[in-house]
């Protein structure tokens, strides 16, 4: 396997690699997205409207520092793994590996409330820091036992995820006959009590949709910091903010829950610009080289979060394959940097961008 991941040159390839070893109904689930799937396309679309601006006779020609803090954790790359469920779909380690492989290459991964494994599990096996995503779950009641579960496991930071209250029309998987197979389970809802017998068909329980009510009581009950997953607007970055928010994802969900959501790097400009100092501001949607992490920092973002893309890797080598897909990033940001003529990632302004959204 790590001679077949040598070959690997481009997270295109990577993904060619993942949809070649995946039934087509697995794959289906992994890379669909909402309806048509426009913007699935559109958010890596988007990036091709950016166009970087190189420093001529810039930077020292020494290797470029591409560490970040975020929430005071410093980082050996801008790049977070986003929660994504169900891993075990793709590689029976399924989080462990993810967690893991975050930790070697010196990041972090979200771990998300419908994984696996439980969370007290996988943030047990790594040493560093896991940060735990929130779905509300029944009531009130049971989101405090999971913020419990989240505290006690040692999270780090509650990412709360406010995009994904409803079903989607996901049409792909569907017309490719997706079940959720009998190895997969949900490690947390079961530890919860929300989940018992049978798993569900789709990989979905219903979830309670929350309202600004319930952010403000979330933030009231817990002293973990809160980031909030799936703003694509200023205003709600503002009202984030304004109820103690530490930090907000912007993001679509992949272009997963609707059609024609707006690319999260083209909502990512009045969002920064409305909340970046102060509070942090991470993007999640369409990355697919370095490069596109280059130009989403340019346009605001303090670091992005990925999916689909370790996604690949952890369908073809588990925790190496991860690792396989951030060292390939790693690589061509620090390619980026050289180019652009730029020493480290705190270098990385709007003046190396030119946006033609």
């Amino acid at each position: 396997m790590a001679r077949e991941l040598s070959g690997l040159l481009t997270l295109a390839d990577f993904e060619h690699a993942a949809e070649s070893v995946l039934d087509a109904a697995s794959w289906a689930y992994v890379a669909g997205g909402a309806d048509t799937q426009l913007t699935v396309r559109a958010n890596t679309d988007a990036f091709d409207k950016v166009w970087l601006r190189p420093r001529a006779l810039g930077g020292s020609g020494e290797k470029p520092d591409t560490t970040v803090t975020v929430l005071g954790h410093r980082l050996a790359l801008p790049v977070l793994l986003a929660p994504t469920s169900p891993q075990r779909l793709l590689h029976e380690d399924a989080e462990i590996a993810t967690a893991r492989a975050a930790e070697s290459a010196g990041t972090l991964s979200i771990v998300s409330t419908d994984s696996h494994h439980v969370f007290a599990d996988v943030a047990g096996s790594v040493g560093s820091d896991c940060w735990f995503q929130l779905y509300a779950y029944r009531s009130r009641d049971d989101v405090a036992a999971t913020i419990a579960l989240a505290e006690d496991a040692g999270a780090t930071a509650l990412v709360v995820t406010v995009d994904a209250s409803y079903a989607a029309r996901r049409i792909s998987t569907r017309r490719a006959g997706f079940r959720t197979p009998a190895h997969v389970d949900f490690g947390n809802l079961r530890a919860l009590g929300v989940l018992m017998g049978e798993i569900p068909d789709g990989a979905r329980i219903e979830r309670l949709p929350l309202t600004w009510d319930d952010l403000e009581w979330i933030r009231a009950r817990t002293h973990l910091p809160i980031v909030v997953k799936g703003v694509l607007r200023a205003e709600d970055a503002e009202r984030c903010v304004g109820l103690g928010v530490d930090g907000v994802i912007v993001s679509n969900h992949g272009g997963r829950q609707l059609d024609g959501a707006v690319p999260s790097l083209i909502a990512l400009e009045q969002v920064a610009a409305a909340v970046s100092d102060r509070a942090l501001v991470l993007l999640d949607g369409g990355i697919r080289s370095g490069v596109h992490v280059v130009k989403a920092l340019a346009l605001g973002a303090d670091a992005v979060c990925i999916g689909r893309p370790y996604l690949w890797g952890l369908g073809l080598a588990g925790q190496q394959g991860v690792e396989a897909v951030l060292d390939l990033l790693r690589s061509e940001i620090e390619d980026t940097l050289l180019q652009l003529g730029a020493d480290s990632i705190a270098d990385i302004d709007a003046d190396f961008a030119i946006s033609a959204h």
